[in-house]
């Protein structure tokens, strides 16, 4: 029974300089951190657009310490699944760290005091409390299904869950109840985005919720798009979000640890789908996972692997209509989900997304990333210099952990897989 946890702190050097005129309410100008996947990701190219407005993302966690400067105004009253009678605003994480804070930190931090920016700091986080160390494996996908309604029934359009728990000795590796929980979901329009576990290796045995039918399973990559070491190999692997030496801001409020997982890999991923849902609203569930997939630069063994899915998840192509592909891309999050549930998939939209990760564009329809109104400017110097990552085990929602020390983490500068260059059709 494993989580994918707080990773434990190491060392990474770098600076960003930043200077903004963005829409009312943008983040507040950060002390210098790295945080390198803004850089890949072009998000000076994104956020005049949107950054998250009106999309709610629950994290499905540990509780977040909403009290935090960095976090203020962006935490709504949540949740406890664990009967505790929260709502859902103090992490009750039993390790120093505080996971459920770092994972929301991740995605809506306005950096006032850390300097550390989510991905989508207009977005707000609808914690979720599903355990802090004590639970079984029984108790706690128990908790994961009512949580993952709870979350629906309260707004959200993105639920992000990094923790998993084994599930292969169910049917479709899913227990019924969350598999009811997530048939929920879609037929809410909701998005789930579920880390697919952090014990590299091939032949790694299926974790839920990441495994079930309906969810976007999100394995890791280092900065330099390659697979990080210990990310799953397993089938259901969609996409993968960046998890290579990522800082994270703790319940305590201090920043500057850094660490590698599938867990961060799925909360700044879940971010960028909360993009991805402001910039069109009108797009449903269903279709934001296939341009997800679709769209996403190749990386790890060439096409669909275990490791990666799809490849890196690309916001800008995601969100942009303009990247036109076919009806007939495939889904397989929702594939299985259909034939599970017994239901007809609905006839795709034209803009569902390529059955490759090089799409194609045509010239009108959409949100356009490349040309936009207002200015962001980002000068974001990468330090080489990186650290190696430790990868935490432990029990599904806390207990003893017992670090690994992966090897391999990239020793490279940060590179482009997502910045919205329109001179570059392959967009890195």
């Amino acid at each position: 029974m494993r989580s994918l946890r707080l990773i434990v702190p190491a060392v990474f050097m770098a600076a960003a300089v930043i200077a903004a005129t963005a829409p009312a309410g943008a983040a507040n100008t950060p002390t210098p951190h790295s945080e390198w996947w803004l850089s890949s990701w072009g998000i000076d190219k994104i956020w005049p657009i949107t950054q998250g407005n009106g999309v709610t993302v629950a994290v499905l966690d540990t509780g977040v310490n909403a009290r935090l400067p960095d976090l203020a105004g962006s935490v709504l009253p949540g949740g406890d699944m664990t009967g505790a009678g929260s709502d859902g605003r103090t992490d009750v994480d039993t390790q120093k760290g505080g996971h459920g804070t770092a994972m929301a930190a991740l995605i809506v931090s306005k950096g006032r005091s850390t300097g550390v920016l989510g991905v989508a700091p207009q977005a707000r986080v609808l914690p979720v409390t599903v355990g802090n160390g004590t639970a079984t494996a029984e108790d706690f996908h128990v908790r994961i299904a009512k949580g993952i309604r709870f979350a629906v029934d309260h707004g959200a359009k993105v639920i992000s869950i990094s923790q998993a728990f084994p599930a292969s000795g169910y049917p479709e590796s899913c227990p019924t109840d969350i598999l009811d929980s997530v048939e929920y979901a879609a037929r809410h329009d909701v998005v789930i985005a579920a880390a697919t576990g952090d014990d590299g290796g091939v032949g790694n045995p299926a974790q839920a919720p990441a495994s079930c039918p309906g969810v976007l399973a999100v394995g890791a990559v280092n900065a330099d798009t390659r697979p990080w070491q210990l990310t799953q190999q397993v089938p259901f692997t969609a996409v993968a979000g960046p998890g290579g030496t990522v800082g994270w801001v703790g319940k305590d409020g201090k920043p500057g640890r850094t660490g590698s997982g599938t867990s961060q890999a799925t909360a700044l991923t879940a971010g960028g789908l909360a993009l991805v849902r402001a910039a069109n609203p009108s797009m449903t569930a269903r279709e934001v996972v296939q341009r997800a997939m679709a769209t996403a630069l190749d990386s790890g063994t060439p096409g669909r692997d275990d490791q990666t899915g799809y490849g890196a998840f690309r916001i800008h192509r995601a969100m942009d209509l303009s990247f036109a592909v076919p009806r007939t891309a495939p889904n397989p999050p929702y594939e299985r989900l259909d034939r599970v549930m017994g239901q007809q998939a609905p006839s795709a939209p034209s803009s569902t997304p390529a059955t490759s990760g090089q799409a194609e564009k045509k010239k009108s329809g959409g949100v356009p990333v490349g040309p936009i109104v207002g200015v962001v400017v980002f000068v974001l110097v990468i330090g080489l210099a990186v650290a190696v990552g430790v990868a935490r085990r432990q029990r599904p929602d806390g207990g003893s952990p017992g670090d690994r020390t992966p090897g391999g983490e990239q020793d490279a500068a940060p590179q482009s897989f997502g910045r919205p260059d329109r001179r570059d059709p392959g967009g890195h």
